[in-house]
């Protein structure tokens, strides 16, 4: 009998909680605002006001995060990332910006995730575009600022 052996074991301590105080302390430091856990994020995925930002993972896992934040907070964070007043600023700083983040949640979860583990170069879009071809592994939605945002992590599917 040919027995298929198990892909690796995302680490345990990769929970909503973890998830949570990684981006609340980007939050807190980079931004100077608070996120609460969203209880509804029911429309979200309908609104025209949104970036979306995702970086693959490489490694012995294989996946990515995707970052979901609606403009208004991406003029806030821009504002503090380029020190220019939010009326300023254009959609590649926003860009920029939700790029930046993602990449900086992404690095901040690496240390949870199997090694080695590398990171790609953000992508950002516009509207929402979580990928579809792959598992969610831990979702949140938070708020910041009464905007909501999003924060997914997924497995790439293997085929069998």
């Amino acid at each position: 009998m040919l027995q298929i052996a198990p892909g690796p074991i995302i680490a345990p301590q990769l929970t909503q909680a973890a998830l949570h105080e990684i981006a609340e302390s980007l939050w807190s430091s980079f931004l100077e605002s608070e996120l609460q856990r969203a209880t509804d994020d029911a429309g979200l995925a309908t609104r025209a006001d949104l970036l979306t930002g995702q970086v693959a993972l490489h490694g012995d896992w294989q996946g990515s995060l995707t970052l979901v934040c609606a403009k208004p907070i991406a003029r806030k964070a821009a504002a503090a990332m380029f020190n220019i007043a939010p009326v300023h600023l254009d959609d590649t700083e926003l860009r920029d910006t939700v790029g930046e983040l993602t990449h900086i949640l992404a690095g901040n979860l690496k240390s949870l995730l199997p090694a080695p583990c590398h990171l790609s170069l953000p992508v950002v879009t516009e509207g929402y575009n979580v990928p579809i071809n792959e598992k969610t592994v831990v979702k949140i939605s938070l708020q910041c600022e009464d905007h909501l945002l999003q924060i997914t992590l997924s497995e790439k599917e293997t085929p069998v």
